[in-house]
Parts: structure tokens; C-alpha cells; sequence
């Protein structure tokens, strides 16, 4: 029975394990604008495009520089920022969101 246990928990830790890695490799590039802004908690919100806001952390130095308004380009791992790149040639529209005039080159949104 002991070895019933130990094996099954084996197996049930290298099953955590591998889930856990293929989530953290999971990373996302969103496009959107700054909607709130936190430095002092680490929290920037975003809404999208097509109108959805976003919530994530992010280390200080990431929102350095920051404005609310600005439109962004944003790598993000879970519910983490990974990387900020405030686009420019992009203008706000009245509902927040951006409209680009011209993506820098090298920029791609994934899905």
C-alpha cells in the first residue's frame, strides 16, 4: 500500500511539475491603452482594442514613464508583465482605445 502511495504521488508531482512549466512558458503580446496606472502597488490596467480592460502586475521600472492615455504594446506571462513598449504614432480615440496610425516595425500583435 505504501508503494501504491509513493508511486501515484510521484506521478501526480511530475504531472504539477510539467503543467506548471508549460504555464509559465506561456507568454502572450497584447496590444492596448493605459487606463490606470499603480506604481506604487505594481498594477497597470489596459483596456484593449475592442474595448476589454486588463488588470496586470508589473515591476516599477516597467511603468516608469508611463502615462494613462498611452498606447501600448505589452508582453505578459499569466497575470505579470513581462515587458512594457509604449507604442508611438498611435492616437486615443474617445472611447480609450487605440487607433494606429503606423505600427513600428518589428511590432506584431499574437493571439
Amino acid at each position: 500500500m505504501f508503494r501504491t502511495m509513493r508511486s501515484t504521488l510521484v506521478v501526480a508531482l511530475a504531472v504539477l511539475f510539467v503543467a506548471s512549466a508549460v504555464a509559465l512558458a506561456a507568454d502572450e503580446t497584447v496590444l492596448g491603452t493605459v487606463q490606470k496606472l499603480d506604481v506604487q502597488k505594481g498594477r497597470i490596467t489596459l483596456q484593449s482594442p475592442e474595448g476589454q480592460s486588463m488588470e496586470l502586475q508589473a515591476p516599477a521600472a516597467l511603468l516608469a514613464g508611463l502615462e494613462t492615455g498611452d498606447a501600448v504594446e505589452v508582453k505578459i506571462s499569466g497575470q505579470k508583465a513581462t515587458m512594457i513598449h509604449r507604442l508611438e504614432g498611435a492616437q486615443q480615440t474617445d472611447t480609450g482605445s487605440t487607433k494606429q496610425k503606423q505600427r513600428p516595425s518589428g511590432m506584431r500583435q499574437t493571439e
